[in-house]
């Protein structure tokens, strides 16, 4: 049966919320304008990220925080949240936003003509019917996230230069933290004039002289300087990924691993830090993580020093060829094979020139139980040996480098 080029909707729900409102999402990956779309999301990268207020993630943002030396009294911090940013911005803004963002013109209207072809065509599917989306641009297609991005902090710069008061911090992570010096009045005045500084955006206030939330953090004042702990939404449960599962072993211990280095990342307080690990621990142990592995794991992520943790560093060129197969534990040996057969490889004058280094060993994900059922029940086929068979949905594979 052929793909529909067409995009279908379905909702999110936000269990957490009253009254379970959900997400509209239109699934992008078969429709007319995938490929394009993530063509202009390459493109528009660049210009997102140079943006004043632009975060990368929560590393980036326990960086900046880090700046911040001693507060006023009457500091507040504060979160904005935008209302449905996707499907509020119109195509006129929207586009507008992109050719401001882009100093050389004529790449601006090429790279707007391309995000405007994809936001006029954006067709999907409701039951039987099929419409087309008239304004704002689909949670699901790839260039979403960086057309949002560009749009608000364009209306954010054009609305902040324009205020007699400036910001201790602004940063924006589709949704701005704010430190402020000048009291709770003129925050909220800066609240009403941004909601009427534009027809369709609308931003909710969280505002605290203690404590807000924002991404995965919670930030604190304390004694006149910036803390930051642990921030859970409702929704976590610690569903990590089960001992049993069938991965690779060193899967398992990089998770334990790695979710501890974030908590020591970050905890701004140590002695709060291992009130955290401590859950963490009990977390993994219900999931028969065995004891001695996620004491080991989480010993040496604490060993880690924190400056250490939020330091930048450039991304590391890999050009190592990744060699992809199936996982199995029978393919264990294959890494040391690797390795002693690499000298031979490196010899050789042709072969050194085109391989270069030791290939990186990738696991493919291996079929699971519904795809495994499918298969053996097809007319036709005969049973196969499930262990080393490659998946049937290579574009669903789960990488696991080793």
């Amino acid at each position: 049966m052929p793909r529909s080029p067409t995009g279908v909707f379905y909702l999110l729900p936000k269990s957490h919320k009253p009254r379970n409102p959900g997400h509209p999402i239109i699934s992008g990956m078969v429709t007319l304008t995938a490929g394009l779309s993530g063509y202009v999301d390459s493109l528009l990268r660049p210009y997102s990220t140079s943006t004043p207020s632009y975060l990368q993630n929560t590393t980036d943002f326990l960086r900046k925080l880090q700046f911040i030396g001693d507060l006023p009294e009457n500091t507040l911090l504060a979160t904005m949240d935008v209302e449905a940013p996707y499907t509020n911005i119109p195509h006129k803004d929207g586009l507008q936003a992109i050719r401001n963002s882009t100093p050389d013109n004529v790449t601006a209207n090429q790279v707007a003509e391309l995000c405007d072809f994809v936001l006029t065509h954006n067709y999907f599917r409701f039951g039987d019917n099929i419409y087309l989306q008239v304004s704002g641009t689909a949670m699901g297609t790839h260039m979403a996230p960086q057309y949002a991005n560009i749009f608000m902090a364009d209306l954010e710069q054009h609305f902040l230069s324009s205020r007699p008061l400036t910001t201790l911090l602004y940063l924006c992570y589709i949704d701005d933290i704010i430190i402020w010096t000048h009291g709770k009045e003129a925050l909220e005045e800066l609240h009403h004039d941004f909601n009427n500084f534009h027809t369709t955006i609308n931003l909710s206030l969280d505002q605290s002289t203690q404590a807000v939330h924002f991404l995965d953090t919670t930030v604190l004042i304390s004694d006149g300087h910036i803390n930051t702990t642990l921030y859970w939404k409702p929704t976590d449960h610690y569903t990590y990924l089960h001992a049993s599962s069938f991965h690779p072993g060193h899967t398992t211990q990089s998770i334990v691993y790695s979710q501890a280095l974030r908590y020591n990342r970050i905890c701004s307080n140590p002695s709060d830090r291992d009130r955290h690990l401590q859950d963490l621990c009990q977390a993994f142990l219900k999931l028969q993580y065995p004891p001695v592995e996620v004491k080991k794991q989480t010993d040496r992520a604490r060993r880690v020093p924190r400056s250490h943790l939020l330091q930048e560093r450039p991304n590391k060129e890999n050009n190592r060829i990744p060699l992809v197969v199936t996982f199995s534990p029978q393919l264990k040996p294959l890494q040391r094979i690797i390795k002693d057969l690499q000298p031979i490889l490196k010899n050789d004058p042709s072969l050194s020139q085109i391989l270069g280094d030791r290939p990186v060993l990738a696991y493919r994900q291996p079929p699971n139980l519904k795809q495994i059922l499918t298969s053996n029940h097809t007319p036709h086929n005969k049973p196969r040996n499930l262990s080393l068979q490659q998946s049937p949905m290579p574009t669903l594979s789960t990488y696991l480098f080793k």
